[in-house]
């Protein structure tokens, strides 16, 4: 009977021990203390969480996200050393040079006030734009449309890139009107080339005056 007890306890301990050796917690914290944890896709706590790795857990994708800084993405392994992970966030730089804005993405019309011709209204249009770009990449006066080249701002610190163009077409109105559209478009830094862009609800601050320029320029009073 006590050999019996003795391989029954035996089996026992190395069961547990064999569930410790597959189980592990690894406590994730955050800074700042209020950012958004994601584990595999689903939200799981502000601040502060423990993964749990079961028998059949290798790793989990850990997400987080707070308002101001760019959200980063790391994935936590179950044979990790660590007790405590700690994810410092960066401050996202691109925010504070940039402006929620109506008329990101979105055409809205001018419309050229009595006194301006369709030649001073092209002219002025076009001053107003080299005052903010470097270069017209179209400037087909026949057909009224003109559009800028993409330039490109940099944000290393927040591993993000912000491109701009603004394109203006000639429309049929009442009388002489203009539509004007701020493309505003924003992708990972080391995206390649055109790709991994996607619009923008914000323009960069430098290109915010424009709207209010044409208008005073050309528009309605």
């Amino acid at each position: 009977m006590k050999k019996f007890l003795a391989v029954i306890f035996a089996l026992m301990a190395c069961f547990v021990f064999s569930n410790e050796l597959y189980a592990k917690k690894i406590k994730v914290v955050t800074n700042p203390e209020t950012a958004k944890i994601y584990v595999n896709g689903s939200y799981v706590a502000d601040g502060l969480y423990v993964l749990d790795f079961k028998r059949n857990d290798e790793f989990f994708n850990v997400r987080v996200e707070a308002a101001g800084y760019v959200e980063k993405t790391i994935r936590v392994y179950k044979n990790d050393s660590r007790k405590t992970i700690a994810i410092d966030m960066v401050v996202d730089e691109s925010l504070g040079a940039s402006e929620e804005s109506s008329h990101a993405n979105k055409y809205f019309t001018i419309n050229v006030r009595e006194g301006i011709d369709e030649s001073q209204a092209w002219k002025l249009l076009t001053q107003v734009l080299l005052n903010y770009f470097d270069e017209m990449k179209t400037s087909d006066k026949a057909s009224g449309f003109m559009n800028t080249a993409w330039i490109v701002a940099r944000f290393p610190q927040s591993d993000l890139k912000v491109r701009t163009m603004v394109q203006i077409k000639e429309i049929t109105n009442d009388g002489l009107a203009y539509q004007v559209r701020i493309s505003s478009e924003i992708a990972p830094l080391n995206s390649p080339g055109d790709s991994g862009y996607k619009p923008w609800t914000r323009v960069l601050k430098k290109y915010q005056p424009l709207i209010n320029e044409m208008q005073q320029r050309i528009g309605e009073k």
